[in-house]
């Protein structure tokens, strides 16, 4: 049980205080921490009580988290906080900055929706295939600001909190985390672009989105993939490999690895199958 100085409630679950052993100041979190506290006064609090503490030692983050509150609804603040939560006990710690920029982002959805300003979301297949976890989160997160504070966030805002989380579990900006999300989509245009077809967001693409991402993930790793029908595959999709090449060179152009002859072999293949279960589509509708 350590003593600590109350010196802002900011809600019944989100307290800025001073840990009296080490005069630090922190921002602790839990359930029912703010309730009948008082600034001033000294409490002494119990580890279990406390579900997250942050902010302990960046000043920086410390100001803008409250400067932040100062800008926003309580309920909007402890919505988050309660995400926030959620997220950690399903995904693991992540990364403190979370609380502001996930904050932040979702006071301004919020705000934008109240206004009619709603933003589209155009990675949204991507990232619910991408990031299935962060995703489901995020439906989570939309029933639980419903319930707090009143407004509906659509899908596109879910698949930005998803990044959001994604990014805070890899401890990375969220602008890395949208970059592969945005050459994934890329890669897909380019596989469209070859076979002159339409992908549509079902199975097939779910497919070779996961497809994309084993295979950069294997190249970022350095793992060289062996594949025995490299040479069949290069004389008889050699259609298919060509575009498999071209999708190798944007890897290479945007991401800075290279994926190995192998593993562009199995890309050529996954191509084939593409488009043989696309022209079954076109030929059942016709």
């Amino acid at each position: 049980m350590e003593n600590y100085e109350i010196l802002r409630v900011i809600n019944n679950n989100v307290i800025l205080v001073k840990e009296q052993s080490k005069q630090m100041e922190l921002v602790l979190i839990g359930k029912g921490l703010g309730f009948s506290k008082r600034p001033g006064t000294n409490a002494f609090l119990e580890k279990k009580q406390i579900e997250k503490c942050f902010l302990a030692y960046d000043n920086k983050n410390k100001n803008e988290y409250l400067s932040l509150i100062d800008q926003l609804d309580d309920n909007i603040i402890e919505v988050c906080s309660e995400i926030i939560l959620l997220a950690e006990k399903t995904m693991g710690k992540l990364s403190h900055k979370l609380h502001i920029v996930l904050t932040d982002h979702i006071g301004f959805a919020i705000e934008r929706i109240k206004n009619n300003l709603e933003i589209s979301n155009p990675f949204i297949y991507e990232i619910k295939n991408l990031y299935p976890e962060e995703y489901k989160i995020g439906l989570i997160a939309q029933k639980m600001i419903m319930q707090n504070v009143g407004i509906k966030i659509n899908e596109d805002e879910i698949g930005f909190i998803a990044l959001h989380l994604n990014a805070a579990k890899q401890n990375k900006e969220v602008k890395d985390a949208l970059k592969s999300t945005i050459v994934i989509k890329k890669l897909v245009s380019t596989i469209e672009n070859g076979l002159c077809k339409k992908i549509d967001n079902d199975l097939a693409y779910n497919r070779l989105i996961n497809h994309f991402r084993g295979s950069i993930e294997r190249a970022q790793k350095n793992i060289c993939v062996n594949n025995p029908l490299i040479d069949t595959v290069k004389n008889e999709l050699d259609k298919y490999y060509s575009i498999a090449l071209k999708v190798g060179s944007i890897v290479r152009e945007e991401l800075g690895v290279d994926m190995s002859e192998g593993e562009l072999g199995y890309l050529a293949i996954h191509i084939d199958r593409i488009n043989r279960v696309l022209e079954e589509k076109h030929a059942a509708d016709n």
